[in-house]
This record gives C-alpha cells, sequence and structure tokens, in this order.
C-alpha cells in the first residue's frame, strides 16, 4: 500500500467516526418547509339505523325459495312462494302413444296388453338443494295453473303479487303434504351420490292429455316449436306455495313437468314390448322462475335503535350514513378509512339462520343497477367483506376511494348549479340526492370463475340473520389516514 492510498483511508475513517448517529433532521433539511406533508391518523363516526329491503333488490338467480317460517323470539314470518315457468326443447319429439290422442289410433290388436294400464299422467317435480329449519316438519304445497303469461322482458322483484298471474280465488290444481327429510325416499336411494332431492306432485291427468293430444295433432304439433310456443298455447306456468305448516324453507333449483305415457317398443330379438317414456318440460335460458317473498311482524327490529339487523331474504338491512364532511375536506386527502362491524349475539333457538358469509358495502343510489347488472364490485361504490367467524366482524379495510367519490359528486354538482355549500348549495343537494352519503349493507353470493374467483355477485336468498352493534345510541368508528401538504 503506498502513502497517498493510505492517507484517503483514514480520511475516510476519520468521517464516518465524526458523523452523528441521528438522522431524524435529514429530511427535514432537504425539504422546504413549504413543500412538507402532514400526515394524521384520527377517527370518524358514522350513523346506522335498520331500514326494509326496497324492491331494487333483483333477484337474479333461478332458485326459489317455497315454505314459512317464524323466528321464535321476536315473532317475524317469512313467507316464500313462486312462479315457474315451464318450456320445452325446439321441435321436440315424442314416441307414439299405445293409446292413440285424437285421431292418432293403434293397432287393436295391442289393447288386451295394456288393459288396466293407465294411459297417461303427468307429475310435478320440485327439485330442491337444500332447507333451512325442521327437517321432519310437514308442510302442505299446492299447485295453481297460471291464466297469464309472465313477461320475460319485464324485471320481477320478489315483492311480485303473484295474484297478477293466477286466480287466486280458485281451488288448487294439486297438494301434497311433505317435509324437507321427504321421509317416502329409502336410505338406499338417499345415500347413493347422485341422489337430487326432489318432490313429486302428480297433477291431474288432463294436464298430460292435452299436452299428447295437442303434439299427436298435426294442426297443433307448432305447439312444441319452441318454449314460447309451449307456453302460449298449452301451458303458461305454475304458481307454487306452502299453505299449511311453518318452521321449513326449501330451496328450489328446478321445477320439471313430466309427462309420461305407454309406448310400444321392440326388444333385441323384435318383440313388441310395453315401455314408458317420461317427456319433461323445464326451465332453460328463456323461462322465468319468479321468487315471491314476504315478511311480517318485522316492527320490533325495525324500531330498534340500541342496534342494526339484516334479516334475509328480502327483509331488514343495514344502513350506514357516513360523515364525509368529517372524513374529507378541501385541505385535506383521504389515503385510508377503514370500517369493522361487530356482530351482537342473539338470543339461541332450536332453528336459527346464520350469518351471512358475504356482504356487500355499497352506495345506497346504486343498488338497483348493481344487481340489474349482476356486477362486479369495483372497490370504489361497492366493497365486499366475508365473515369473520374468530372475531364475529366484517372488515372493510378502505373505504376511502368511496368517500372521495361522494366528494366530487357534490362537488361537481354545485359547480354545474353554480352553488356553494355556503349559500344554500348543501339543502338543495341533500334534496335532489336524499341519499347522496348512504350505504347499505346486502348479503350476496360470488359466482366464481373456473378458478374461483368472484366475478359478479346476486343476492343471497337463503335464510340469514345477523345483529349489529350500532344504532343512534352507539356510533360506528371509522379509522382515517389523512395527508396535507
Amino acid at each position: 500500500m503506498n502513502f497517498k492510498t493510505l492517507a484517503y483511508s483514514l480520511f475516510a475513517v476519520l468521517f464516518l467516526i465524526s458523523c452523528d448517529n441521528d438522522t431524524s433532521g435529514l429530511g427535514a433539511s432537504l425539504t422546504p418547509e413549504s413543500d412538507a406533508i402532514t400526515v394524521s391518523d384520527d377517527s370518524c363516526f358514522a350513523t346506522s339505523r335498520t331500514i326494509l329491503a326496497s324492491d331494487s333488490l333483483l333477484v337474479m338467480t333461478s332458485q326459489c325459495n317455497l315454505g314459512r317460517f317464524t323466528e321464535q323470539n321476536s315473532g317475524a314470518t317469512f313467507e316464500a312462494s313462486y312462479l315457474t315457468q315451464l318450456g320445452c326443447m325446439e321441435n321436440m319429439f315424442l314416441s307414439d302413444s299405445v293409446y292413440g290422442i285424437g285421431d292418432h289410433k293403434f293397432p287393436e290388436w295391442f289393447n288386451q296388453a295394456v288393459a288396466g294400464l293407465k294411459p297417461y299422467y303427468a307429475n310435478l317435480r320440485l327439485y330442491y338443494s337444500g332447507f333451512f329449519g325442521d327437517s321432519l316438519n310437514p308442510i302442505k304445497i299446492e299447485v295453481f295453473p297460471l291464466d297469464k303469461m309472465i313477461d320475460a322482458n319485464t324485471k320481477y322483484y320478489p315483492n311480485v303479487d303473484p295474484a297478477q298471474f293466477y286466480d287466486a280465488s280458485a281451488k288448487p290444481l294439486a297438494s301434497v303434504t311433505v317435509s324437507g327429510w321427504n321421509l317416502q325416499v329409502p336410505d338406499s336411494v338417499r345415500n347413493k351420490s347422485t341422489y337430487y332431492p326432489s318432490i313429486t306432485i302428480p297433477l291431474p291427468d288432463s294436464i298430460a292429455k292435452i299436452i299428447l293430444e295437442s303434439y299427436f295433432n298435426p294442426a297443433t304439433r307448432h305447439y312444441f316449436a319452441d318454449a314460447a310456443s309451449f307456453m302460449e298455447n298449452l301451458i303458461k306456468g305454475f304458481y307454487v306455495k306452502c299453505t299449511q305448516g311453518d318452521g321449513t324453507m326449501l330451496y328450489i333449483d328446478r321445477s320439471v313437468l313430466q309427462v309420461t305415457f305407454r309406448h310400444i317398443g321392440r326388444d333385441k330379438k323384435g318383440n313388441a314390448i310395453l315401455e314408458s317414456p317420461v317427456a319433461e318440460f323445464s326451465g332453460n335460458s328463456e323461462v322465468l322462475q319468479i321468487n315471491c317473498l314476504k315478511w311480517s311482524s318485522l316492527d320490533s327490529q325495525l324500531n330498534n335503535d340500541s342496534c342494526t339487523w339484516i334479516r334475509s331474504p328480502f327483509g331488514l338491512l343495514t344502513e350506514i350514513t357516513l360523515p364525509v364532511d368529517s372524513m374529507r375536506d378541501d385541505a385535506y386527502v383521504l389515503n385510508s378509512a377503514l370500517l369493522r362491524l361487530s356482530t351482537a349475539t342473539t338470543p339461541s333457538s332450536r332453528f336459527k339462520p346464520s350469518v351471512p358469509y358475504r356482504l356487500l358495502l355499497i352506495r345506497k343510489d346504486k343498488v338497483k343497477d348493481f344487481f340489474n347488472k349482476n356486477s362486479a364490485i369495483d372497490n370504489i361504490e361497492s366493497f365486499v367483506s366475508i365473515y369473520s367467524s374468530k372475531y364475529g366482524t366484517y372488515t372493510y379495510n378502505n373505504i376511502a376511494a368511496l368517500v372521495e367519490k361522494i366528494y366530487s359528486d357534490r362537488k361537481d354538482w354545485l359547480d354545474a348549479n353554480n352553488m356553494t355549500l355556503e349559500n344554500g348549495g348543501q339543502a338543495a343537494y341533500e334534496s335532489a340526492r336524499p341519499d347522496w352519503n348512504k350505504v347499505v349493507l346486502i348479503p350476496v353470493v360470488a359466482h366464481l370463475d373456473s378458478r374461483k374467483s368472484p366475478i359478479s355477485y346476486y343476492l343471497d336468498i337463503n335464510m340469514h340473520q345477523v345483529k349489529f352493534i350500532g344504532g343512534n345510541k352507539l356510533k360506528l368508528k371509522i379509522k382515517t389516514i389523512r395527508s396535507k401538504f
């Protein structure tokens, strides 16, 4: 090592020894005072209340609820029925009937072989994915024919009046008494992996007769060209309701009209044999199933200002009024805002609706568009939280973008109308948009892609309830981080 290199090394060591380890003022010394950023964390407080579900909640699922349930502690009662259409496949084909319908006759030599057998009959099969409540509780289900077509171009909400489509004073077409467990099904069938729970409701033979008679008549064969022709000319659909029993709610997936008739077939040796083909008329993309949902005796929970409630489906929702002006003004930028909702325990009962798994938080005036379009969340005006069973909470980690959007929407409106908050603009804006700073909480189900990632959301119509700590007496804390330049 030469002398010059050694000198440089000693100088570097002396420089490091002389440095102050305190670097707290380093940034401030380099930043002009006018450009300094002030960051503060604070808490704001929102108010909440319980509201009735509105007709903006469109049900975009084929599942229909069927039954009646009275909540033990509050006395709230939920009744669910549904309207269903039944279409057919395009240009459907049926085998010849043994007995003949109308002018279509068969050889007399086969009449003796089928003597005593019913020539045709019809059943309505209701397939359900599950149920809520007492599995052994008997309920009576009645079926009524529709006398008016359901308009496929109309959006029907769960508060639709079914009397628009059937004669409410008429006797039912058919009825049956069943339970959720359906004791008529043997365990050997129930234990199979392919078992799909269903209810069979025998219909009058006249239903099968009119369908087969129309099919085998060349003048009316065009009724089976497509679903629309079938419904318009033959069977417009059915209204299915529970008329007796309380404590069971069935989750109906599909309603299928099955028409069974006798047919002459051939075995492997060519001998004539008697077969029983089944023609099915069920839902497809052109056919509707519409929920008719009704709650009663909700006043005790609706008017309770010490907490808030959600009762699903289509019962009670929780509405939150955000303190926008406390969270955001022109002097500060809102960086983050965390909202955590805590659930409260409810009295135990034998059958208790579950807490919703996913909860949508959305601007109140955006609810209708969201469900009409089967939308995805945008994390600006809509957010989704998953229930934490460990802590009993729903957490929305950052709704700052929502507050910014609400704030900017009001500013744009005031500018467009040449108004300010100080000269009457606040009152005018609240009159024009009374829900401007309000959000609602709604149970939803996620539509998943092949990777199990949510791509859209629709209304959860299973039986749920949740009680939140809040109401007018206890405000909701929102933790914020704001910055000021």
